[in-house]
């Protein structure tokens, strides 16, 4: 699973840093304040693996976590956050039980997200 996360994550950072870099250009050119690359994610280990230089023994993903983590160093990316499960409404599509966050943004069409880190 660990595999899978990374893998979407990495592909994600490498899009997010590439228009990230586009519009550093665009808002260097205008004099405007840049915008932050913010990295969200759902799965704890991983977000442990990225902030907190956690360490796996399987070297194809070291790869990948040591390359976002290095971006994260060099401030590619502003933050790197884990989004806990309660509030999380993709959980209700991923998981076999639907979850409140998804309830309550059906029912009051507004959603509250507790982030960590």
């Amino acid at each position: 699973m660990l595999a899978s996360e990374l893998y979407a994550i990495a592909a994600g950072v490498d899009i997010a840093i590439s228009i990230s870099t586009t519009l550093a250009i665009v808002t260097q050119r205008l004099k405007i304040e840049g915008i932050p690359t913010v990295v969200y994610t759902d799965s704890l280990s991983l977000y442990k693996y990225i902030v907190k230089l956690g360490t796996t023994k399987e070297k194809r993903l070291m790869i990948d976590i040591m390359a976002i983590r290095q971006s994260y160093e060099r401030r590619e990316l502003s933050e790197v956050r884990w989004i806990e499960g309660i509030s999380n409404p993709t959980d209700a599509i991923t998981k076999a039980s639907p979850n409140k966050a998804l309830e309550a943004l059906v029912d009051t069409n507004s959603l509250t997200v507790r982030v960590q880190g």
